[in-house]
């Protein structure tokens, strides 16, 4: 009768270095897939809550679009105006006014390349794209005529001073919003391949998770335009911002925004296959969704 062989303790000792090799190996994928799951769901969250703010006061003030609500046409600060109106609707915490600080990280944040970018400090530029003066001036109506017509006049607005304007928050769940106007009309046109026009009122920034790392764009730090009154995702699918230009990995420009065209496809996709394979290549819009999926023009 043959004895069953024990292992020996070197043996054991061997096993379980393998062991642990292979689940240091496994360590970072896990947590990243985790991370990018809570960015998503709160970026999804951060959002609905803008939406249903700006879609509430949009109502209490005709439908109007945000920079043509009351508070905000009597007021030079536009961003500012803006931003007052929406904590009535909203769990606002901290209201940093022009400053970064106590709202968003004062340290380095990245593009998703790893390119330092100050995109989030920096004042809007003039948009490229706008409408003629007689589509964006809103008018109100003031009664009828002796026919039953109804008799509309031009809104009056103090004029945005400055031009451009930054106002900073954080909210009650830990994200921290950045909301940035350039005009004191909604006047802009968001550039996009499609035949829809969407007007471009300010541009609003996202940091999901407050002043913590990781501070990088497409990662924890998502792009909005604010388009009348609703929140849009940048990078959607028809956007001149394009996702598979502006949501690069490996990118040999150091462009300041690329990651924040990342958005839409996050949000839509529910995840952040964009850090794993390069965009516009293994994964797009017309492709497939994850890396581990071959596209389809390759099938």
């Amino acid at each position: 009768m043959f004895k069953k062989k024990a292992f020996t303790l070197a043996e054991v000792l061997i096993v379980m270095a393998l062991i642990g090799f292979l689940f240091t190996l496994m360590i970072p994928n896990l947590v990243q897939k985790q991370s990018s799951t809570k960015f998503v769901e709160a970026a999804q969250k951060a959002q609905t809550t803008l939406q249903n703010a700006f879609t509430k006061i949009s109502e209490e003030n005709g439908g109007l679009y945000a920079q043509d609500w009351k508070s905000v046409r009597e007021s030079g600060n536009k961003s500012e105006a803006i931003v007052k109106e929406i904590a009535k609707k909203t769990s606002v915490i901290s209201f940093c006014g022009t400053s970064l600080q106590g709202c968003f990280s004062t340290g380095e944040y990245r593009t998703l390349n790893g390119v330092v970018t100050n995109i989030l400090k920096e004042k809007m530029p003039k948009y490229e794209y706008t409408r003629e003066p007689s589509e964006y001036i809103a008018k109100q109506k003031v009664g009828e005529d002796e026919y039953g017509d109804s008799i509309y006049k031009a809104l009056k607005y103090t004029p945005a001073d400055p031009e451009t304007s930054e106002t900073y928050f954080a909210l009650l769940d830990g994200g921290s919003v950045a909301l940035k106007t350039n005009s004191t009309y909604c006047k802009g046109i968001i550039a996009s391949t499609d035949p829809l026009e969407r007007p471009y009122c300010a541009t609003i920034y996202v940091d999901v998770n407050g002043q913590s790392i990781p501070n990088m764009l497409g990662v924890d730090v998502f792009g909005f335009y604010l388009s009348g009154n609703d929140v849009i995702p940048m990078g959607f699918y028809g956007d001149r911002f394009s996702f598979e230009y502006n949501c690069l990995r490996e990118k040999p420009e150091a462009l300041p925004d690329n990651g924040l065209a990342c958005t839409a496809w996050a949000l839509k996709n529910k995840n952040m296959e964009y850090r794993k394979c390069q965009a516009g290549t293994r994964i797009s819009w017309s492709d497939s969704t994850r890396c581990d999926v071959p596209p389809k023009n390759n099938q």
